[in-house]
Parts: structure tokens; sequence; C-alpha cells
């Protein structure tokens, strides 16, 4: 059975599944920032290590490079997440709308169904009124009826 609220359901439930999508491309880039920032702590410990091994060669440089990267990916990571916390606070009111709509839409069915039942037993009523009025018009015909 259709309600008026159906598109409103249909809508709210489109926006859910944008935002979906739109936390699991957060969670991926939070997740990939991530591996990156891995990837320089690895590579630092890494030249560290054979710059240590080789008095030649210098790390200070390199390992200053990595730092800025490193605190440039800490920064794209927060502003994600800032996002992804917008992204789930969002979903939770497009949750919370999508219940109350659905709501509105199960009462309106169930008054729907309650008036149809309403008229159909209106009817019945009818029906049985009809036929008891017959047969008590009937029965006061034969009881008046001149005898022989």
């Amino acid at each position: 059975m259709t309600t008026p609220y159906d598109a409103a359901l249909r809508l709210r439930q489109r926006e859910i599944d944008d935002v979906r999508v739109l936390i699991t491309i957060e969670v991926n880039q939070m997740t990939l920032l991530d591996g990156q920032r891995a990837a320089i702590d690895t590579s630092v410990r890494a030249e560290v290590e054979l710059a240590g091994s080789q008095h030649v060669f210098s790390a200070h440089a390199f390992v200053a490079r990595m730092h800025v990267a490193r605190a440039e990916l800490g920064h794209q990571r927060a502003a994600s997440d800032a996002r992804l916390t917008a992204l789930r606070a969002q979903a939770v009111e497009a949750y919370g709308s999508l219940s109350a709509i659905g709501a509105a839409a199960d009462r309106h069915r169930a008054e729907t169904l309650r008036m149809a039942a309403i008229v159909e037993q209106g009817q019945i009523d009818d029906f049985s009124a009809t036929r008891f009025t017959r047969a008590f018009t009937a029965a006061r015909r034969l009881r008046e009826a001149p005898r022989m």
C-alpha cells in the first residue's frame, strides 16, 4: 500500500546510501594515509640505520624532509577524520529521520486499514439490519394477516 510518505522514505534511503559510500571512501582514505605514514617511518628507520653504519652519509636532511611529509600526512588524516565524524553525524540524523518517516508511514497504513475495517463493518451492520428488518416486517405481516 502506498502512502504519502513513500517519496520521502525513498529520498532518505538514497541519502543514507550516499552517506554510506562517502563514509567508505573516507575510511579508505584514512587507511591509505596511515599506510603512507607507516611507509615513511619504515624508510626513515632504514635510512638512519644505513647512515649509522656508514659514517660517510648523513641522514639528517632525509629525516627532516620525511618529518615534514609525515606531518603533512598527519594534517590530512586529521582533516579526513573530521570529515568522517561529520559524515557519521549526518548518517545518524538521516537514520533518525528515516525512522520517523517510516513510523509515520506505518501509522498511515494502520489508519487506512482501520478505516477500511470500519467501513466494512458498517456495511455488514447495514446488511444485517436490513435482513433483520425484512424478517421482522414479514413476521409482523404474518401476525396481522387475517385468519381464516
